[in-house]
């Protein structure tokens, strides 16, 4: 009884043996498989997140350049009165663009501190640096 207990262990196990190299071979091809499809969807999410990289890019230049171009327009503003005042744009775009996270907190800090008296030439120095900067391509 023991001795056929033996011999169907040992079956089992050369069943075994004799099965691994083809679930091998299948694994090898399930992988393969899988990475064909891994690349296939890896490459739409690429496209998509590229359009919107695309999308936010585009928007981060135009608050840049509405930045650039207010303060700019500040200037002329200034240098155009006697009596200077911070405009109402200066204002409104400083509350504008405090409310996007992406907008660097830097170029937020100059406007507030040219709002609390610091001179507005403090930022025109720096324009061209603050494109070099902060323009994406």
């Amino acid at each position: 009884m023991l001795s056929h207990l033996n011999s169907k262990l040992e079956e089992l196990e050369l069943k075994k043996k004799g099965m691994q190299p083809k679930i091998d071979e299948i694994n090898l091809k399930r992988d393969e498989e899988i990475q064909t499809i891994n690349k296939k969807y890896d490459h739409m999410i690429y496209e998509l997140n590229y359009e919107i990289q695309k999308v936010e890019d585009s928007i981060h230049n135009e608050m840049i350049q509405t930045f650039i171009d207010i303060t700019s327009k500040e200037l002329d503003f200034k240098r155009s009165t006697t009596l200077y005042s911070v405009s109402d744009d200066l204002k409104e775009l400083k509350e504008k663009i405090a409310r996007f996270e992406s907008f660097p907190e830097e170029l937020v800090n100059k406007l507030h501190k040219v709002i609390n008296g610091d001179p507005i030439e403090n930022i025109i120095y720096e324009l061209d640096d603050i494109k070099k900067k902060y323009l994406r391509k």
